[in-house]
């Protein structure tokens, strides 16, 4: 899916760089993390949008209410992959900021195996065997 990137003209609070500032060096191929926010104070859904520079991570932005709330329910069984899909300059004449849009694909997390029930293990061994036979 493709969204783009809600907040990008706060300021970091902490930090001397803006939004802004890092959005307009990023050159496309940056990597881009998630982070959930459930101490936000506005909205306990929140997932905030970092791109990694010079090994640190930095804040552009955040998902938008709607869609940080799905991806906040589907945190704990799914990973998210996040790629540059656009990066939209702004127009300082018609005071236009900067902007961001993500593709953004989830992939099943791997269950870990450990904290299953003895039963569950079984049946996942038994189809395990049987896919395996199958192929052959």
């Amino acid at each position: 899916m493709i969204t783009r990137v809600v907040g990008v003209t706060f300021k970091n609070e902490g930090y001397k760089v803006d939004r802004q500032s890092i959005i307009k060096k990023l050159e496309g191929d940056e990597r881009i993390f998630l982070k959930r926010e459930p101490q936000n104070r506005f909205d306990i859904n929140a997932v905030a949008v970092l791109v990694g520079i010079d090994d640190k991570k930095k804040q552009i932005g955040y998902l938008k209410a709607e869609l940080a709330g799905i991806v906040s329910e589907m945190w704990k069984d799914y990973m998210f992959l996040c790629f540059i899909h656009e990066i939209n300059p702004g127009n300082k004449e018609k005071d236009i900021p900067w902007g961001i849009s993500l593709e953004i694909k989830k992939r099943r997390k791997k269950r870990d195996m450990s904290k299953m029930s003895k039963k569950h293990k079984s049946q996942r061994s038994k189809q395990t065997k049987n896919t395996r036979h199958s192929r052959s």
